[in-house]
């Protein structure tokens, strides 16, 4: 059993005691006492649920910094596909993929959603890390790094379910986008998922995207997705930037979920995503970083900030996407996993232990806003996932993170990294 003492935890507003048994929250109390616990004393320290990192493609962490300041079209035509066909392999997803877990288990991530090639190996990673996670073998028409086309991608996914589906381990079905697959195939994947298991898909990232689709389709993407049977209560949408009033209805309607990615939308410059309108729509709202080749990083902390900084800017006005909807935002996990993304007892154990009492948390007033607009990845100072430490006071529990930078950096050699 763990014992956190004299935490504030952040969602009840108060100083309390927390105690984990197994994977689950105990009991939360002003004064619990247990003799066999292992104790975490949390004195200054802000508790919270773990975040969860909505979209995200773990191993092109392999590709941080290879092609900045590039519209998305030419960042993936001229550099990012032609890299992966050289560079992607099974033994660069499971080292860079654990790179990537670390990064984002230190600031403060317990679950995320991947989607890529050879997930196998970033199942392989989380399970060995002991992280929660969502993966997702990329669907396309065309010969991918893992799969020579889109059904064979489909057949891989039903052997991965069948082997890595677990409470800790979710597999989804990934088509890439309505861009990257034809009508045919994204059927066949709807036949297949059988809006039974998660899907994550790109949806309209960028105007050039929804013209593309408008023009060989005649729809646009949410549309296109509608009329295949892949718009349900299982979907998640990545991106969706450039959506009319009529795909927000169609969302709303399907009860699927948006994933906004601030940060790599308006370093691509794509634009920004108008999540506040969506969620007055009633759409279901998560978080993502995206690749950290497009976003450069993995903190969800300073995405939160991004995206409540960005819709202030587009509704000029100060008081939307406020900090306790962000907070709501980043540790929304519960559609994915359940009984996750809360302190309450019985919930599952995922949590992360923010210290204030860096320079840039004194003095502190409103945990919320604080957590939005001051603190950052580096004020994460313990996470625990599924009730087990995984890092405590800034260091790794039974992981060598030097042997993970060691292995990333080796790989990236060939491609000219400095370091």
């Amino acid at each position: 059993m763990i014992l956190i003492k004299n935490s504030y935890v952040v969602e009840k507003e108060g100083f309390y005691d927390i105690l984990i048994k197994d994977n689950i929250i105990k009991k939360i109390d002003k004064k619990i006492e247990c003799n066999n616990c292992y104790t975490i004393e949390a004195k200054n320290h802000l508790v919270v649920p773990a975040f969860c990192n909505a979209h995200t493609h773990l191993a092109m962490s392999l590709f941080r910094g290879l092609a900045d300041d590039l519209n998305l079209m030419s960042w993936l035509n001229d550099y990012i596909f032609p890299n992966e066909a050289k560079y992607v392999n099974k033994d660069m997803v499971y080292k860079c993929s654990k790179l990537s877990m670390l990064e984002m288990i230190r600031g403060g991530t317990g679950c995320f959603m991947d989607m890529y090639f050879f997930e196998e190996e970033v199942a392989r990673a989380a399970h060995e890390i002991g992280m929660r996670g969502v993966i997702g073998e990329g669907i396309v028409d065309f010969e991918s790094p893992s799969c020579r086309n889109a059904d064979e991608a489909i057949s891989k996914t039903k052997s991965l379910k069948e082997e890595f589906e677990s409470d800790m381990l979710k597999v989804s079905f990934a088509p890439h986008s309505t861009y990257t697959l034809s009508n045919k195939s994204l059927k066949k994947i709807a036949d297949a998922a059988n809006q039974s298991i998660i899907v994550q898909v790109h949806a309209s990232e960028t105007k050039d995207e929804v013209d593309i689709v408008l023009k060989d389709k005649g729809k646009t993407p949410i549309e296109v997705l509608r009329d295949v049977g892949l718009l349900h209560n299982n979907t998640y949408l990545a991106h969706c930037v450039e959506i009319n009033g009529n795909d927000m209805n169609l969302i709303k309607q399907a009860g699927s979920s948006v994933v906004i990615n601030p940060q790599s939308n308006m370093k691509l410059g794509n634009g920004i995503v108008p999540f506040v309108d969506m969620a007055k729509h009633g759409i279901n709202i998560l978080i993502g970083t995206d690749g950290s080749a497009s976003n450069n990083s993995l903190d969800i902390v300073q995405e939160l900030k991004a995206a409540s900084l960005a819709n202030k800017v587009l509704a000029r006005k100060a008081d939307v996407a406020n900090a306790k909807e962000m907070f709501k935002i980043g540790t929304n996990s519960r559609t994915l996993f359940g009984n996750t993304g809360k302190i309450e007892e019985g919930y599952k154990a995922d949590l992360s232990l923010i210290s204030a009492d860096s320079l840039n948390a004194v003095p502190m007033y409103n945990p919320y806003s604080h957590i939005l607009y001051s603190l950052n990845s580096k004020d994460v100072d313990t996470v625990i996932i599924n009730g087990k430490v995984i890092m405590e006071h800034n260091e790794f529990k039974g992981i060598d993170e030097d042997k993970v930078k060691y292995d990333v950096r080796n790989l990236a050699k060939d491609l000219g990294a400095i370091f």
